[in-house]
């Protein structure tokens, strides 16, 4: 096994070994390469335990304090599901200070691999062509994957992992075949992903548990996880179980609408509506006085579009021909939608 692996910043490159940080805080150019510093500094110190951010997206941004021993067990679980050997090539342009970036740099440090740090936006620049494994959200890759020149870089990845936000389907076939593309599930708590499922070239409808973890369900639908180290994680995500390793996501239970009974899931709603709507939007519940609540699409915009009823026929129709009737969108509605910290979308409240 190689020493250790190269960080390679815009200004220049550096061993991934703890004398060589001082080095690395002289290249970095922005914040995010700062960040990165930061992240490899605390792995490297003498403390047992590492803070991970929580992204805030259901609740107030907080600290998780993990161990050391179980992170590089998290990392090294990685490293080996996509056979990450020594001196691999993978690209970070995910913020470090949330826990999918900071894994990210991690990965390189236990697997000595060679990590190259770019701007976290929405469209990625990358010095190298050819990578092993590159980690973005599905926005980023969305971006790139409808540019020319950034869709033909990326037919020369191997491996492609989408985390942060659900990936819709719609834009993947225009992925080289060749490009291996997974959805990740996890969260801070259980230390980045702990489940994935391949979604291009071939669309897999559940996640896979990484070895060594296993879910199951509670009474209410709620995702339940069993970490190696037997620790027990309940989340707010609902699922369908298949087996102990196996399960189909189907939302999140705080985002269930009641809409006449009718338990709707809006993320399997969105599903189905985004190869129809090209701008960023959301399906929420509303109060009704007859139904308790009842599902609305908001699309961003700031203000209604002027072929807004001619939309609102299209849409109308695929609601009538791809959803259960008590699960369409009563309600559309062009408005500002917030972002988290993080950069996910807010459902209004």
């Amino acid at each position: 096994m190689m020493d250790s692996g190269m960080l390679h910043f815009a200004n220049g490159s550096v061993p991934l070994k703890p004398d060589s940080m001082s080095r690395a805080l002289e290249l970095a150019s922005g914040p995010w390469e700062v960040n990165v510093v930061q992240v490899l500094s605390s792995w490297w110190s003498s403390s047992d335990t590492m803070e991970m951010k929580t992204s805030g997206s259901t609740g107030s941004p907080c600290l998780i304090q993990h161990s050391k021993s179980a992170i590089e067990a998290s990392a090294i679980r990685t490293l080996q599901y996509f056979q990450l050997s020594p001196g691999a090539r993978i690209a970070l342009a995910m913020p470090a200070e949330f826990v999918g970036g900071m894994m990210m740099v991690i990965r390189a440090a236990v697997g000595a691999l060679e990590l190259e740090v770019v701007e976290p936006k929405l469209m990625p620049s990358f010095s190298k062509n050819i990578m092993d494994f590159v980690a973005l959200t599905p926005a980023q890759a969305r971006a790139m994957c409808a540019s020319k020149k950034h869709g033909q870089q990326m037919g020369q990845w191997k491996t492609l992992l989408l985390g942060g936000a659900p990936v819709l389907s719609d834009w993947l076939g225009g992925l080289s075949k060749e490009l291996k593309v997974y959805e990740s599930f996890g969260m801070t708590e259980t230390i980045s992903h702990f489940a994935v499922r391949q979604v291009a070239p071939i669309l897999e409808d559940a996640f896979q548990c990484l070895p060594g973890i296993e879910v199951s369900s509670e009474s209410n639908g709620a995702l339940s996880v069993q970490l190696p180290n037997q620790s027990m994680v309940q989340t707010n995500d609902a699922v369908e179980i298949v087996n102990s390793r196996t399960f189909r996501w189907l939302g999140r239970l705080d985002d269930v609408i009641n809409s006449g009974g009718v338990k709707v899931h809006p993320s399997a709603i969105a599903a189905l509506l985004s190869s129809n709507i090209a701008e960023p939007f959301v399906v929420y519940g509303r109060p009704h006085e007859g139904l308790g609540e009842e599902v609305v699409l908001r699309i961003h915009a700031q203000e209604e579009p002027h072929d807004a009823d001619r939309r609102r026929v299209e849409l109308n129709h695929v609601f009538s021909t791809s959803l259960p009737r008590n699960h369409a969108p009563r309600s559309i509605e062009w408005k500002p939608m917030e972002k988290t910290r993080s950069g996910k979308w807010k459902s209004p409240r």
